[in-house]
């Protein structure tokens, strides 16, 4: 996990990339490095999780990577090579295919399309730069193309904030990279070529519940048992998603601490302490009782990190903020979280209600969400977490969760019953045996008001002479914080 950056076309792409990489030095304090060749440069700052390769890799041409190929031994195995690098292995990978004759981007293409990984990455060979990211764009990437003088101007990096550094002009645009695009651009001629890693719809449909829970659970035992490392934690809420990551953990690392945050009496405290002991894993729970001080100190550094005064952003992001700087001053790189879970397996209320128009129909928004989450939940939560240099991991968003996920009918996942519904029912099911039954049926409060961090900011707000009545009172006392400490958004 890192920090990218990089420039192509630009005047003096080198000194811009550097400025760059000083934003993101948040995202990578272990190492940093820049190569640059001819008009194009770029960048990394390193945060050691799997091997110690400095970056960028340089051969024919230069590679950086921000995540992780989880599947990369597999891989290594096939390919006959020695390595204890994710990236040394994708670097080597792509230099043989291009090494034999293959353009620059269809070499990325064909080795990116055996990864199970979560990744934003760029190669540059030539005046030829490369960038892809992940199916699902659990790793953010933002980037800006222009004409310059009278050549194409390219800019990217983890973090927008970043691109403000580089004098790319007032009119630049900088937007998300699509997820799971490959995109290469010439920066001599302009020519651009796509291709795409988005996960394609399943062939066959699992409409029998005995097979959908016995592929789910043996894909999400894979999924976690590829994202733990000796310095991992989970974010934990206590809830059935982080509770069923927990008891699968466990199986492989029983010491796994989890880590919990909300007011004194909040509804996750609670939550969590009682999940912990019904798993036996009272021991492992770290708990953080937060404070409205220590809340009303986060709000300017969340800001900063999701560069939005967004409300809901903020109020989910000051949580998960505040785990993972308790998660890292106690030794912990990584953290596995259950985002995702309800997207693909129809957590949310509404979902009931696209099941009632039809099968399709909540089939439909089901592939919607996937698509959105990026930009709705991920790109949030990687920049609160890597503000302080904490890994988020998801193995709900694994690319084999997912292709059993999307293969699942969609009748399984809410079950229409004489009550009402079960949401994620084949989650549930699929739990059996992993979770004591009291925790089958708990659902679980949005995090900004199972932490009681919703309350504190309406406090703020209202403390700030920031009326409740008239409207937008959280918005506007966050638009004041920013502005207050000159944050350009």
């Amino acid at each position: 996990m890192c920090g990218i950056a990089g420039a192509a076309g630009t005047p003096d792409s080198g000194s811009g990339v550097k400025k760059m990489l000083e934003t993101l030095g948040h995202r990578g304090p272990d190492a940093c490095g820049i190569h640059t060749a001819g008009n194009v440069s770029i960048g990394n700052t390193l945060l050691k999780i799997t091997g110690d390769m400095p970056q960028p890799l340089v051969g024919r041409g230069a590679f950086v990577l921000n995540g992780e190929a989880f599947n990369f031994r597999e891989l290594a195995s096939e390919e006959g090579i020695l390595t204890d690098s994710d990236t040394e292995l994708l670097f080597s990978l792509i230099e043989t295919r291009v090494g034999e004759g293959k353009t620059p981007i269809d070499a990325v293409y064909s080795v990116l399309s055996r990864v199970n990984g979560d990744f934003a990455l760029a190669y540059a060979c030539g005046n030829e730069l490369v960038l892809a990211r992940d199916p699902v764009g659990v790793k953010p990437l933002f980037y800006c193309v222009r004409n310059g003088t009278g050549r194409p101007e390219i800019a990217f990096a983890s973090e927008k904030k970043a691109l403000h550094a580089l004098a790319f002009g007032t009119e630049a645009r900088f937007k998300p990279f699509p997820p799971g695009l490959i995109l290469s651009i010439d920066s001599e001629n302009g020519r651009t070529a796509e291709r795409s890693l988005k996960i394609r719809p399943p062939v066959r449909r699992i409409s029998e519940e005995t097979e959908a829970v016995s592929s789910l659970r043996g894909a999400l035992e894979k999924a976690v048992g590829f994202r733990l490392t000796p310095h991992s934690g989970i974010a934990f809420s206590g809830g059935i998603d982080s509770a069923l990551v927990a008891a699968l953990a466990r199986e492989i690392k029983p010491d796994l601490p989890l880590y919990a945050v909300g007011l004194p009496g909040s509804h996750d405290i609670g939550q969590a302490e009682y999940a912990a002991e019904a798993l036996g894993l009272e021991d492992s729970l770290i708990t953080h009782l937060l404070s409205p001080e220590e809340i009303e100190a986060a709000v300017p550094q969340v800001i900063y990190a999701t560069e939005s005064t967004d409300p809901m952003k903020i109020s989910i992001g000051l949580p998960l903020y505040i785990v993972s700087k308790i998660a890292r001053e106690t030794g912990v790189k990584v953290l596995l979280t259950g985002q995702g879970a309800d997207e693909l397996f129809a957590g949310y209320r509404r979902h009931e209600a696209f099941l009632e128009e039809g099968a399709d129909v909540l089939d439909r928004e089901i592939r919607s969400d996937l698509e959105n989450i990026s930009t709705i939940n991920l790109e949030r939560d990687d920049m609160v977490s890597m503000a302080n240099a904490v890994e988020l991991r998801v193995p709900f968003l694994d690319r084999e969760v997912i292709k059993v996920g999307l293969a699942i009918r969609p009748e399984l996942k809410v079950l229409k019953t004489e009550g009402g519904y079960s949401r994620k029912h084949v989650l549930r099911k699929a739990a059996e045996g992993l979770l004591p039954p009291e925790l089958l049926r708990k659902e679980k409060k949005a995090m900004q008001y199972g932490t009681g961090v919703q309350k504190v900011l309406d406090k703020l707000a209202r403390d700030a002479g920031f009326s409740k009545k008239e409207g937008k009172h959280i918005e506007k006392y966050l638009g004041t914080v920013a502005r207050e400490k000159g944050f350009k958004l």
